[in-house]
């Protein structure tokens, strides 16, 4: 039997995290905070100068501009993190220059497609803005290659900077112009100049890269062999991530899904940093690591535990807090207290989710990523319908659970056959992170500081 000095040292050990993974990790974190709290800041602000219903209107316009630029993603920023020729000159600057070439066929595509969107939403202001969306594909596309080169060497110090100072002078311009013009013409123009910020910044992330427009016929056709998947990913992707803002102008008010896109856009906060630590993190260690199987599971599984316990702590004290959190924003927004539980929980099924995708991009399978995306779709196709037609809008956020739901499920039988799996773990994490929500609920409604544990889930908002 081991002696206490001996369990000790294993407990120390298994604390203990890596210098470099340390480092990277708190670059990672402090520049996702930073970023996230200057949107936060701004979200508040432009809720004080802006009604909901242009909320509402630019949410659909953001779903849908990402829709057409996912309906014609091949992975270049994922080809060039996993591909060992990532740093020849000819491989990088054949990415870069056909992701300009989708960033101006983007244009073209769109104003083909106006005609159908306009007649599908029947709004006349919406069909006026539409046209001005293609300003974000061509600033997209001029998008500098150093980028996903910097996240490659894991040059996290970089990326924060970036992301910091491309963020805080984006949000000064969004709110600038938009407390000038507090129209829905003043929120487009001030979104496209906050756009033009990561564009020009990141040029400054990789100093001494020489961008070239050519393409190599060679490795122009193994961006495109890899990025097949990241394409059917992309399109189903997209579809399950915005089905439902898409869906739901066609059954409520621009107003109400305003109210709808605040609530997500909190939960997503911490959605958001897993996918950025699965990108940055998880996508190239496993596609870096010399071991597969159990093995595999074996180094993960503990850093993963980590990153869980921290996550649901966070999550679960947002759950319990929820009332508290929306308070902020102006009174018009405050129908989005009973919505945050329920995307906080689907944000938590998607922090597993995204994990799970990322190793399994990794592991050099992306084809999983797209039956799960598919599963998550299907489960909003059926949920979505016939959740809004007994509880209106808090079914949206209902069938955002159990959609990602679907989708880690197909994730998990997906890494079952590469005999790496975490449902386990994952399960016992889950269970965790709900009874801690109801335990500081009751703790913060018996100091009077929020409503009674048994509003938390409700399904009785109207609209």
């Amino acid at each position: 039997m081991a002696d206490s000095s001996t369990i000790r040292a294993r407990l120390i050990a298994r604390a203990h995290v890596p210098e470099a993974l340390l480092k990277r990790l708190g670059w990672a974190t402090s520049g996702y905070m930073i970023v996230q709290g200057l949107r936060f800041v701004t979200n508040l602000v432009l809720t004080r100068i802006l009604a909901p219903d242009l909320f509402g209107i630019m949410i659909l316009l953001t779903s849908l501009r990402v829709g057409i630029e996912l309906f014609t993603d091949i992975g270049i920023g994922q080809n060039v993190i996993s591909s060992r020729n990532a740093t020849d000159p000819r491989f990088y600057n054949t990415a870069w220059t056909l992701q300009v070439l989708r960033g101006f066929a983007l244009c073209l595509i769109t104003f083909l497609l106006l005609p159908v969107i306009g007649r599908f939403y029947g709004d006349p202001t919406l069909h006026r803005l539409l046209p001005f969306i293609t300003a974000f594909f061509v600033l997209t596309g001029c998008t500098s290659i150093g980028l996903p080169l910097a996240i490659k060497e894991l040059a996290l110090h970089r990326t924060a900077r970036f992301e910091v100072i491309s963020t805080l002078l984006g949000s000064t311009a969004l709110i600038t112009v938009s407390w000038l013009f507090p129209t829905i013409w003043g929120l487009m123009a001030g979104n496209i100049l906050a756009s033009v910020m990561p564009t020009t910044f990141s040029y400054f992330i990789k100093p001494g890269l020489k961008h070239r427009l050519m393409i190599d016929w060679g490795y122009a056709r193994e961006i495109i062999g890899f990025g097949k998947w990241v394409f059917v990913s992309s399109i189903v992707f997209f579809l399950a991530a915005n089905f439902d803002r898409l869906i739901l102008t066609k059954y409520v008010s621009f107003a109400v899904l305003g109210v709808y896109g605040v609530a997500r856009s909190l939960a997503d906060v911490f959605a958001q940093f897993s996918v950025k630590l699965g990108a940055e993190i998880v996508f190239p260690t496993v596609a870096a690591a010399s071991v597969r199987g159990v093995e595999l599971q074996r180094k993960l599984a503990h850093r993963r535990f980590q990153f869980q316990a921290a996550a649901l702590v966070a999550i679960a004290g947002f759950i319990a807090l929820s009332d508290v959190v929306i308070q902020m924003y102006d009174w018009r927004y405050h129908d989005a207290a009973q919505l945050l539980p329920w995307v906080s929980l689907a944000a938590w099924l998607m922090i597993l989710s995204t994990l799970n995708e990322n190793l399994m991009l990794g592991l050099g399978k992306p084809h999983y990523s797209a039956f799960g995306s598919v599963a998550k779709l299907a489960g909003l196709i059926v949920f979505l319908p016939l959740g809004l037609t007994h509880y209106g809008i808090v079914a949206a956020a209902v069938a955002t659970v159990a959609a990602e739901a679907m989708r880690y499920l197909c994730l998990a039988i997906g890494q079952a056959r590469e005999k790496v799996t975490f449902v386990r773990q994952d399960v016992s994490a889950t269970a965790a992170l709900i009874a801690l929500a109801y335990a500081i609920r009751w703790v913060t409604f018996e100091i009077g500081l929020t409503g009674a544990p048994a509003e938390l889930f409700r399904l009785t908002l109207h609209g």
